[in-house]
């Protein structure tokens, strides 16, 4: 059922805040935001950019007539509809409290993925607000759509398990592949690791280069291996290794596992075949990062190894908006029985 709060303003226009604007994924919302037409942005949060346009900081904002930028002591929310938290995971934990109540809230950090208060706290460390977590919804919008639409709380999946679980997680619901060691090898544009001052994101450490990282032990493994229980109550053990290539933004995950291609192929284009924004390639027909920077659109391909009953998976994303921002907002539209597509029909950019 639909809130009454949320009914409402059906007909209405959505007003949106933003806390945390200033890094890249915050960038992408208010860029989607600013061109969906069925939203107001009303509020800017951010503490250390207090007072400042969001002009000053991206001049592609340039012209815009956003809001200034205010401290969250400052904010006022009476008549917000919609929060949005892009701050660092850890942040919004400490003042979710704060909050009004009965406003949407969609957070893009880790603070609220995990339902496993030990889980949670084992990568993530100690959690400042525990009894929160349960409020909240795992935004995976394909796979979880019932939950998201009754929910007002919603904590957006990472973009390298959202990279991983939407070509998975329905073959498992179906049991075409084995959950025996799952591989998944998986690179990411530099982006991934947002907007910060960090020798190890300088140009000149990785123009060039390319290297692994995560330790054998990602945090994003307990949220994907979570993820999966919960929907299927299946434990399934990832082996997953992150990668970071010199490019701005995308993702490319390559999985492998036991399975027949043929069925695959024939069960995820069944499964998406509905869906605006998950696209399943031709069998072998393999797809490419650019096929998706600056989309909200998830490419899947299937290939048959030529050792018999391995099949090799892939699945490629903009980091930024499948696995961020993008998700975001299509979880917005389903909360307030939006077109899922509004606000998000940007095809990819080429070159």
């Amino acid at each position: 059922m639909v809130s009454k709060k949320k009914s409402s303003i059906l007909k209405a226009n959505l007003n949106v805040a933003v806390i945390g604007p200033t890094g890249y994924t915050g960038h992408e919302l208010i860029r989607i935001l600013y061109k969906h037409p069925k939203v107001n942005i009303k509020l800017l949060i951010g503490n250390k950019s207090k007072g400042k346009y969001i002009s000053d900081i991206f001049t592609s904002f340039s012209h815009t007539d956003l809001p200034k930028i205010k401290t969250f002591e400052d904010a006022n929310f009476s008549g917000i509809d919609v929060i949005f938290s892009c701050m660092p995971s850890g942040n919004l934990a400490k003042l979710i409290h704060l909050l009004p109540k009965n406003i949407v809230v969609i957070d893009l950090s880790a603070d609220f993925r995990i339902n496993n208060i030990k889980l949670h706290e084992k990568y993530y460390g100690k959690h400042e607000n525990p009894n929160y977590i349960k409020k909240f919804t795992y935004g995976l919008t394909e796979l979880n759509k019932i939950k998201i639409k009754n929910s007002e709380n919603i904590a957006c999946p990472g973009c390298y398990p959202t990279s991983i679980l939407l070509p998975v997680l329905p073959l498992l619901k179906t049991k075409l592949i084995s959950t025996a060691d799952i591989i998944v090898d998986s690179k990411s544009g530099i982006s991934g690791a947002g907007r910060n001052i960090n020798q190890n994101l300088l140009f000149c450490e990785n123009n060039n280069s390319f290297k692994a990282y995560g330790g054998g032990n990602h945090r994003h493994i307990p949220e994907i291996e979570n993820y999966i229980y919960d929907k299927t109550s299946k434990k399934v053990n990832i082996i997953f290794t992150p990668h970071l290539i010199p490019i701005n933004r995308g993702i490319l995950s390559t999985i492998y596992l036991k399975g027949n291609s043929e069925l695959i192929h024939k069960s995820l284009k069944k499964y998406y075949k509905n869906e605006s924004f998950v696209k399943v390639n031709k069998l072998g027909q393999l797809p490419k990062i650019s096929d998706v920077v600056g989309s909200n659109i998830c490419k899947i391909s299937i290939l048959q190894h030529n050792k018999k009953n391995y099949v090799i998976l892939l699945s490629v994303i903009d980091n930024l908006i499948k696995g961020a921002s993008g998700q975001a907002v299509q979880n917005m539209n389903l909360i307030f029985n939006l077109p899922e597509e509004l606000g998000l029909d940007q095809h990819s950019i080429w070159p």
